[in-house]
């Protein structure tokens, strides 16, 4: 089961999406460079994993200390640490 897990996620702040249709799945022991231009997303995406941020649409999912909780997008966004 993955470490992290973002479905379908859209995320827009008032223009067209800056994120659309994100899938993103990351493996305990796996490692990730995330690599764009400037306003391409990057900290929105750090911000919605970290529970900063709660996108328009999809699911986030962040397995924690052996257990799976998936983290609310339908209303209060609730960050398992």
């Amino acid at each position: 089961m993955a470490l992290i897990t973002l479905r379908n996620i859209q995320l827009g702040f008032g223009g067209p999406a800056l994120l659309e249709g994100l899938n993103l799945s990351i493996e305990r022991g796996e490692r990730v460079c995330l690599l764009g231009r400037n306003g391409a997303g990057k900290s929105t995406l750090m911000k919605l994993i970290a529970g900063e941020l709660q996108p328009d649409e999809g699911e986030i999912a962040i397995q924690q200390g052996g257990a799976y909780h998936p983290i609310d997008t339908g209303g209060t966004l609730r960050y398992y640490r």
